[in-house]
């Protein structure tokens, strides 16, 4: 009965990141990741722009770029949130308390996560000594890291953007859920810990002969952008990346009129 799609052997190295970490990467999460993809192909352009992230721009939609001093050296940043509260909270909380007059221009837009892409692979091109950061969420950097301290990783802080994935223990096969229409059945990787959690849940109740078997694996999204873009199985098509419960509210307020996501429904995929 039971079968699920297999990515050991192509996640296993993106499952790696957050203890390996990668060249570059430094204190700027997923820069030196960037700067090792290759021009993205359409299918991962589409998977990206499915994912809101949330910038400062003043009227004219220019970016707002903070300087600060790095060891005597001036860096230029420009940060790019998971979440449109935490980019609120930056502008009102830190920008409003150090330059009032500028921060009373400014305004929190969304772009979506291929949209960033693209700007650092330009970035890259025009030589831009301007670093363009993406924050990820506080609350699931520190549920990515309890997580893997839990299961016996030793790490302090974990450097990058985390995303959970409900999985099967023994042969390293991922639940997958149906989207859209179709038979077709794809893999969520979820921003939010708590999303893979009530999924795993609802699977735990319909198939309960295989809970002990199940549990959520932490990959870094820089990570698995680069297998999407560089791995030749065919499964990696099959990795949908599924946006917090607050960027889905937003989502569905800029089109009320639009069908929203399709529930995740915790099934097995037929066997094949």
């Amino acid at each position: 009965m039971k079968s699920f799609i297999r990515l050991g052997a192509t996640l296993g190295i993106a499952g790696s990141v957050f203890l390996t970490g990668l060249s570059g990467i430094g204190n700027i999460p997923g820069m030196g990741n960037l700067e090792a993809i290759a021009l993205p192909q359409d299918q991962v352009v589409k998977k990206l722009q499915e994912v809101p992230v949330f910038t400062l721009t003043n009227p004219k939609g220019e970016f707002v770029v903070l300087s600060r001093n790095n060891a005597s050296k001036p860096i230029s940043q420009v940060g790019f949130f998971i979440s449109k509260q935490d980019a609120q909270k930056f502008l009102d909380n830190r920008l409003k308390k150090e330059n009032p007059q500028l921060a009373g221009t400014l305004q929190v837009r969304p772009l979506s996560l291929a949209d960033y892409y693209k700007i650092v692979q330009e970035s890259k091109k025009k030589s831009d000594s301007v670093i363009y950061t993406l924050v990820p969420t506080q609350q699931q950097v520190a549920s990515a890291t309890s997580m893997l301290n839990q299961n016996g990783k030793k790490v302090e802080q974990f450097n990058g953007i985390p995303l959970f994935v409900p999985k099967f223990k023994k042969d390293n096969s991922y639940l997958t859920i149906p989207l859209a229409k179709g038979n077709e059945r794809y893999i969520p990787f979820f921003f939010e810990k708590e999303q893979a959690v009530a999924l795993l849940e609802e699977f735990k109740k319909a198939v309960p002969k295989e809970a002990a078997n199940t549990e959520i694996q932490v990959v870094d999204l820089y990570g698995v952008m680069e297998a999407l873009n560089s791995s030749s199985d065919p499964s990696i098509n099959k990795i949908v990346l599924y946006p917090s419960r607050e960027s889905i509210n937003f989502i569905r307020s800029l089109a009320p009129n639009q069908s929203p996501a399709a529930k995740p429904a915790a099934a097995p995929a037929p066997k094949k």
